[in-house]
């Protein structure tokens, strides 16, 4: 005989009140926006074979706030931003963390390399 299935209901934490924390997803929305920017800025420079000065990149981010928001004002959830990356850029919310991961170092490096050349 079958078994029923027992239904799993979600917590609802609201009398946490300003205890209450965002989603994983949502306490990650700074890095997907970072991330998924800056992964479309690379490889729209990767399939023009050209590399971008900081006015192009200016243009850039300003379009893409406009399209996708500011990360202190969002137009969409990180959750549709991480569908929208997994649509085109085939990076789900671990690839993006783990690029933006990279990214993080790599500004690290550079500005420890700025501050022994001062």
């Amino acid at each position: 005989m079958p078994t029923k299935a027992k239904k799993v209901s979600l917590i609802d934490d609201s009398s946490m009140g300003v205890f209450r924390i965002g989603s994983y997803n949502e306490r990650k929305l700074k890095a997907v926006y970072y991330t998924l920017r800056e992964t479309w800025g690379l490889t729209l420079q990767a399939q023009s074979g050209t590399k971008w000065n900081k006015a192009d990149w200016q243009e850039f981010k300003a379009k893409f706030a406009a399209t996708f928001g500011t990360v202190d004002n969002p137009k969409y959830t990180a959750e549709q931003m991480i569908e929208y990356s997994i649509k085109h850029f085939n990076k789900g919310l671990e690839e993006l963390l783990e690029v933006n991961k990279r990214s993080w170092k790599k500004r690290e490096l550079f500005r420890a390399l700025e501050a022994l050349k001062n």
